[in-house]
């Protein structure tokens, strides 16, 4: 008796065909892998032709070592000599400029955005519809013309160097900017080395920490029981009695050096250039109105029970807004206001309109004396590419820890 092998079952009418029966062509993993493979090839032949056309025109970076051979303005807590400094050196001088702006403007953005904000649902008639008036004006123009607006009425407005306005001796402002005291290194009782207040530096980095471990102790305790335990208070007091107590110990490491006007120049102290204050101005009143309506609009996302149950339990006003309100808002407005600051490192290039010299204006000076202008653009790029990376790392990291359970 022999035995025959079942035939294979008929594939149902109107059901897939079997895999050996579709072509080649329209089998999806074929067609993935020949999409992936067109794709590889496009890449490849774009940077081969990109290889190609910059070893034309001989692309490097070598002329960044060469004398720069001019001088940039604005520099603080560095002094260099542009004739016999090198250009990447002057370069990164532009870099630090750039970086002092971007951070004093997405700093006191936040505080403009925070309060005008919150003014915007304010009870009070007049301060909301100011907080509006100044969103609607400076959100609808153009910081190009804010920033040369505000650099004009500084040349302008400010009173001559001649005629310096005297602030109790204290502090000067004229057309050459605000002159205000500045701390540096002491000797001090000691007769320690300037290197020594970097010891005082770091012992009030340490008492910081301390302060702020305090602080988050305290305020587990105030959620747990319900009593206030004024973690901010403890927190400051901490932070204060260590600053004055090693301040003492160490010598007074630091003194304040007041400016005085000589001729027509500032010495001594620190000054604050018309250029730095109308760039600094402009981004953070541009940035500013964005941050409000960010503000304004998360708080309106919130349910109206947290106002209702803060209202509830007694809170005042300010423990409503400070306590329930804007650390619930803080997850929902982090991702936009992120967009925010990332939009003061790329409007901060707008320097050259002031004459700032920051690292776009400082590259512009390199393209017109050695040329290489697509290597320069290059350069900035990969700046602004770095320091955006490094903004969204630091708020990434912040938006994790407000969005966790319990915060």
């Amino acid at each position: 008796m022999s035995t025959q092998a079942p035939a294979p079952p008929s594939p149902a009418p109107g059901g897939p065909a079997p895999a050996g029966d579709v072509p080649l062509f329209y089998r999806r993993g074929f067609r993935r892998l020949l999409q992936q493979g067109l794709y590889v090839a496009a890449t490849a032949l774009l940077f081969w032709y990109i290889y190609d056309a910059l070893n034309l025109r001989e692309f490097g970076f070598g002329f960044l070592n060469d004398p720069a051979a001019f001088k940039v303005a604005n520099q603080w807590l560095i002094d260099v000599d542009g004739v016999t400094s090198s250009r990447i050196e002057m370069y990164l001088v532009g870099v630090w400029a750039s970086l002092r702006v971007v951070f004093v403007a997405i700093l006191l953005s936040t505080v403009v955005g925070i309060v005008v904000g919150v003014s915007r649902l304010s009870s009070n008639w007049l301060v909301a519809r100011m907080a509006m008036l100044y969103v609607e004006v400076f959100r609808n123009t153009p910081l190009l013309v804010q920033v040369v607006l505000v650099y004009a009425i500084f040349l302008v407005g400010a009173p001559i160097i001649q005629e310096v306005l005297n602030i109790g001796d204290f502090a000067f402002l004229s057309n050459r900017g605000l002159a205000i005291p500045w701390p540096v290194p002491d000797a001090g009782w000691w007769g320690a080395p300037d290197w020594f207040v970097g010891v005082w530096v770091a012992l009030l980095i340490a008492i910081g920490a301390v302060a702020m471990t305090v602080r988050r102790q305290r305020q587990v305790r105030e959620r747990e029981t319900g009593q206030p335990h004024y973690a901010n208070r403890w927190a400051f007091g901490i932070f204060a009695v260590g600053a004055l107590v090693t301040f003492i110990v160490l010598g007074l490491p630091v003194s304040i050096d007041r400016p005085y006007v000589e001729g027509t120049r500032y010495l001594e102290g620190m000054v604050i250039r018309p250029e730095f204050a109308a760039l600094t101005i402009g981004l953070t009143l541009y940035t500013g109105a964005f941050n409000a309506e960010i503000v304004r609009g998360s708080i309106q996302a919130l349910p109206r029970g947290q106002t209702e149950a803060a209202n509830a339990v007694g809170l005042s006003a300010y423990q409503r807004m400070t306590l329930v309100i804007l650390p619930q808002a803080l997850r929902q407005m982090i991702p936009s206001i992120t967009n925010q600051y990332l939009n003061v490192n790329k409007n901060s290039s707008l320097a050259y309109a002031v004459l700032y010299d920051d690292l776009f204006r400082v590259a512009g000076i390199i393209q017109n004396k050695a040329g290489h202008a697509l290597e320069m653009f290059f350069v900035i790029i990969v700046t602004y590419m770095l320091i955006s990376l490094v903004i969204s790392a630091l708020m990434n990291f912040i938006n994790a820890r407000v969005t966790r359970v319990g915060v």
